[in-house]
């Protein structure tokens, strides 16, 4: 039987592995730089490679962390919450007086609320932001993972 089309002719053999880390040192550094001193004994060894495997490294038999993902973004969007309601500069608006003559409720830890919007959480938390985060403490070099293009993708920094 003959195939139909012309043969994939932009695969090139020499390209078409894709170089992960597989170093437990290099991985222990890129936690400590993350996590500050001793972030490589806070996990077990299985947990630290769980946590940088992305589903298309081997095809997912080794396990991956999409639930370790999921549960990680919701950290640091509590704590970007929490940063921003304590470091919040903005005054509160002025109190309009009411007709029934009733006061609003004041605390001092309420202050901080008018500057916990939806549109800044989205710039602090926005994607290039955290991969330049990522490339600074150096997690790309210990990612795993594999492009879909394998000799289209641009090669990691080691």
């Amino acid at each position: 039987m003959k195939t139909r089309g012309p043969p994939n002719r932009s695969f090139r053999p020499e390209h078409a592995e894709f170089q992960v880390n597989e170093d437990p040192e290099k991985l222990d550094r890129a936690l400590i730089r993350v996590l500050g001193k001793d972030g490589d004994k806070l996990l077990t060894d299985e947990v630290k490679w769980l946590a940088v495997t992305h589903k298309s490294f081997d095809h997912g038999r080794r396990g991956f962390n999409d639930r370790l993902a999921y549960l990680g973004k919701r950290i640091v969007e509590l704590q970007a919450s929490l940063h921003m309601l304590a470091a919040s500069t903005t005054t509160p608006e002025p109190i309009r007086p009411d007709e029934l003559g009733r006061e609003p409720f004041k605390h001092p830890a309420l202050d901080g609320l008018a500057g916990l919007t939806h549109s800044r959480k989205q710039a602090v938390l926005d994607k290039k932001r955290t991969a330049q985060l990522a490339d600074k403490y150096g997690l790309i070099s210990v990612m795993r993972w594999k492009p879909k293009l394998v000799w289209n993708s641009r090669p990691v920094k080691q």
